[in-house]
């Protein structure tokens, strides 16, 4: 297995610097990045669920393609039915909801159009905002990378030497 010479080591103030831009860019993916569903016609109801706390919320917004009927239903992690809402929409119409938990849980929701087409899109909002956590976290990193770059920087002077021949 070849692989013979050396890499030279990786400096601290790169590593803390690559570490706060994987953070950033990782909260921004991870908080701002909410892709809509589409949901055909023939599809069965769309479910899906999360883990929530107490005053999180869930914000439902739904397009309809055709006049529809639309059933939204929360669920607890017990399968009991926490709330229940009809709503008769329009050709294109759309249709937000925000729905809040009282306790903590898993909850899941069903979306039925009825036969029409629709776009789905769910985004939940947590009352703690701990998805938030990575932005801070990334700009410490990035910012004592920077520093402690800035500083070995000015440590690292080369020396010319005056040779006389």
């Amino acid at each position: 297995m070849g692989g013979g010479g050396t890499a030279p080591k990786m400096k601290m103030s790169d590593a803390l610097i690559l570490t706060g831009i994987t953070l950033l860019l990782g909260g921004l993916f991870m908080h701002a990045w909410v892709s809509p569903i589409a949901h055909g016609e023939d599809d069965q109801p769309y479910t899906n669920g999360a883990s929530m706390m107490s005053g999180d919320s869930f914000n439902i917004e739904v397009t309809v393609e055709s006049e529809a009927l639309l059933r939204i239903v929360l669920k607890d992690e017990g399968g009991d039915i926490i709330s229940a809402k009809d709503t008769s929409l329009a050709a294109d119409e759309t249709h937000r909801e925000i729905i809040e938990v009282e306790t903590s849980g898993f909850y899941s929701y069903e979306i039925n159009t009825r036969n029409t087409s629709a776009t789905i899109s769910v985004d939940i909002d947590r009352k703690l905002m701990l998805d938030m956590l990575p932005f801070p976290l990334g700009a410490l990193f990035l910012s004592l990378g920077i520093y402690q770059r800035s500083i070995s920087s000015k440590d690292d002077e080369v020396l010319d030497a005056e040779l006389d021949v």
